[in-house]
């Protein structure tokens, strides 16, 4: 193997290690025997890499995120980006649900766009791009305020259903006393 094509595999490889690939098996013939062999092939899946509202005028970076050591989702720091729960459906599943969370805002780096998802209504259109090219449109089916304590999470992350978008990010007033956000604004759209 040349050393360009030496690379050009490295390069692969590691794309997609980070696109939060999975494992699908694929008949593969090893010899001539009857019975073929199964074998795990790496599939990428297609990650969303921004989040465009822009009836509200959002368009930020999409992030993938997993779980964060206190066991919630990981967000970004900045505000100024939105994470994927990358354990979840991607863009391109054919059920359940692609989540994103992220900051309203930060100590560090002020007011994210994020704080406009309270202006989103019921029918508004949501794009997400993913690193392949693919835009996947939703259309806005609820905007709530929930409190934090009463948040379902079996039914935000669920894996199961149509195809749909929920968006997480901090709702209410801020209590500094009391740990900060009480709420959090949750939209869920629909795949369209």
């Amino acid at each position: 193997m040349s050393h360009t094509g030496g690379v050009a595999v490295l390069v692969a490889a590691t794309l997609l290690a980070s696109a939060g690939c999975r494992y699908l098996p694929t008949m593969v013939r090893t010899h001539d025997a009857a019975v073929p062999t199964v074998v795990p092939t790496v599939v990428p899946t297609p990650v969303p890499v921004r989040l465009a509202v822009k009836s509200v005028g959002i368009d930020v970076p999409v992030l993938p995120v997993g779980v964060a050591t206190d066991g919630q989702m990981e967000l970004p720091p900045d505000p100024a980006a939105i994470g994927w729960y990358r354990f979840g459906p991607g863009p391109a599943a054919d059920q359940g649900a692609v989540v994103l969370g992220g900051h309203l805002d930060s100590k560090q780096y002020g007011v994210g766009p994020l704080v406009r998802l309270r202006k989103v209504r019921t029918g508004q259109v949501v794009r997400i791009s993913s690193y392949d090219g693919r835009t996947t449109t939703y259309r806005v089916d609820h905007v709530r305020e929930i409190p934090k304590r009463r948040l379902v999470l079996a039914d935000l992350f669920d894996r199961a259903g149509t195809p749909r978008l929920v968006i997480i990010t901090c709702g209410g007033r801020y209590e500094p006393d009391n740990g900060g956000y009480q709420q959090n604004l949750v939209v869920s759209a629909t795949r369209i």
